[in-house]
């Protein structure tokens, strides 16, 4: 391994000798949670870390004892030239208002005190990744956390990058160290091969939020935008919402968009997308999750009806035809919703409208998030909740038996000690995400929270927020809603998707080891996850895990 002498520099006050008193900064894990009064003493100096190749390598940085909105100068370089790939963001700092509850929603559903969080609420703690140039302001407090992160090549060479990053504010300089050691492992390109994973978004929030008219040429860049930032998270897996391309008339006639629909799907696939999700074609009636019965999605009538049945049909034989112009690959797979969380109550409902789609569209895949086993036979790709996964494994893993795929969600619910994705959770849970498809063999992971902010809710203000019109006690938990945030000019990446990404980057180099070594896969995985509610929430306990996969994949292949 050879060694590579690199700096970065982000100049801002002087952190070693000649530091204004009272001023400070340090390195930190990119996946350790970070707030604007984060103790800095405690830190490693310099800072190490380990990276694969064929992926970004991050660490973030926070400077304290600023003036107040002092001005910061940056630059990024290695072997004193400038490096013109590297990023930097500011990390902005979001509120926490209520704890997520024990088992679901927040504190305040059953009024349970949750001890499995990382601070207690309200507190702020930093989420937003704003891309910036230099320069960029310190907060009212002086303080300042920044991003910075390099590509790792595929065929990059393995060494120990030694980077130094360079900080100045007025005429105050300094220095921080941080040691990167690249391993000769590369993470592989997203591809029909890689776990499945999606996150629901709302192409109607992306026009609102952007001020833009849906469907407008700008619209459509602005779409191209967030799809580029999912790409990046790994996520492979995207919805079609049938509002966005279908309309129904008051004599039931289905209209069809062919040409918005043909473009929506390429702007996707072209970005290395592989899986489609057919929305859904029907919801529960008036809302009532006690009712058999289900709606049609346009014009909501009843499934069972002649007029609903005719909806359907003619929605699907559209659909169907547009499919077969756009010449999907072999490697494209088309996935088919029919309701969202489809129960006990409407499952013979749910198997007539199953079977009449296998008749309008023969040999597709019907993929729900569901946990009722009165489905068996009407769903093909299964997709409960971690916690009732873990609850009934056997039954999921007969379904695998059976020819069927099991995917697993999270949403509002679990709570608790359970694997979800919320700003009060340890940053390492959604990376333990991508960790469990590989242990327990699963296709995906799915999440109904890209951007569905509320209306009225700033989500860089508001991170908990009233979930419908239910009881007043009745919150979605914070961060529920979004992984990603509405920012200037485009979509902001958060540190729980970031995280996210990282943990499917493992789920495909832990899948490899699985291929050649079971027992050594299996044993790495114990280290740190050994269940959706039993894992390790130390940082460095995973890098160390994370440095044995590198290692054991940087051994020669056994026979």
């Amino acid at each position: 391994m050879r060694f590579v002498f690199c700096f970065v520099s982000v100049l801002a006050v002087a952190l070693c000798h000649g530091a204004a008193h009272g001023q400070d900064g340090a390195l930190f894990d990119e996946l350790a949670p970070l707030y604007p009064d984060s103790d800095l003493s405690g830190q490693a100096r310099p800072f190490r870390s380990d990276t694969p190749r064929g992926v970004v390598a991050g660490v973030h940085a926070l400077i304290t004892g600023l003036p107040p909105n002092a001005e910061v100068s940056w630059r990024v370089g290695c072997n004193g030239e400038i490096i013109n790939d590297a990023r930097v963001f500011r990390l902005i700092d979001v509120p926490v208002e209520q704890n997520t509850g024990l088992d679901s929603r927040t504190e305040a559903w059953k009024d349970k005190k949750n001890p499995h969080v990382i601070r207690r609420a309200p507190f702020r703690v930093f989420e937003v990744l704003e891309p910036i140039q230099s320069p960029v302001a310190a907060n009212e407090a002086g303080v300042l956390a920044l991003r910075i992160e390099v590509p790792i090549a595929a065929d990059a060479e393995p060494e120990e990058r030694r980077y130094a990053l360079l900080f100045k504010e007025a005429n105050s300089n300094g220095r921080l160290n941080w040691k990167l050691t690249v391993h000769p492992v590369t993470v592989p390109p997203m591809s029909s091969k890689s776990p499945g994973y999606t996150n629901w978004f709302s192409t109607s929030n992306i026009a609102k939020r952007h001020d833009l008219e849906p469907w407008s040429e700008p619209f459509w860049k602005m779409l191209g935008a967030y799809a580029d930032l999912m790409a990046r998270g790994r996520q492979n897996t995207f919805l079609i919402g049938w509002r966005n391309f279908a309309l129904i008339d008051d004599k039931g006639k289905v209209s069809f968009d062919e040409g918005r629909f043909r473009r929506y799907m390429k702007l996707f696939l072209d970005r290395g997308f592989t899986r489609l999700e057919g929305g859904h074609l029907a919801h529960r009636h008036k809302g009532d999750w006690g009712s058999p019965r289900l709606d049609t999605v346009l014009g909501r009538t009843n499934v069972s009806s002649e007029a609903g049945k005719a909806e359907i049909a003619a929605l699907l034989a559209e659909v169907r035809k547009a499919l077969d112009k756009s010449g999907l690959t072999g490697g494209v797979t088309y996935l088919q919703h029919l309701t969202d969380e489809p129960t006990d109550k409407n499952a013979e409902t749910y198997k007539m409208l199953a079977a009449d789609v296998r008749r309008h569209m023969p040999g597709v895949k019907i993929f729900e998030a569901t946990m009722s086993q009165a489905l068996t036979g009407a769903v093909d790709h299964w997709c409960p909740q971690v916690q009732k996964y873990q609850e009934h494994r056997e039954f999921f893993e007969g379904r695998k038996k059976s020819g069927e795929a099991v995917w697993v969600y999270t949403c509002l619910v679990p709570g608790g000690p359970w694997l979800n994705r919320l700003l009060d959770q340890e940053r390492l849970r959604p990376v333990y995400i991508g960790w469990s498809l590989v242990k327990y063999d699963l296709d995906g992971f799915l999440h109904w929270g890209l951007n569905h902010y509320r209306k009225d809710m700033d989500p860089f203000n508001q991170s908990v927020i009233v979930h419908g019109e239910g009881p007043a006690n009745n919150f979605l938990p914070a961060g529920d809603t979004h992984v990603v945030y509405p920012g200037k000019g485009g979509p902001w990446s958060g540190q729980r998707f970031e995280a996210h990404r990282i943990g499917m980057e493992d789920a495909e180099l832990l899948a490899m080891l699985k291929a050649r070594d079971a027992k050594a896969a299996e044993t790495i995985i114990a280290k740190v996850f050994r269940a959706y509610d039993d894992y390790e929430q130390d940082v460095s306990a995973y890098r160390a895990a994370k440095r044995e996969l590198l290692a054991a994949l940087s051994s020669p292949d056994k026979p």
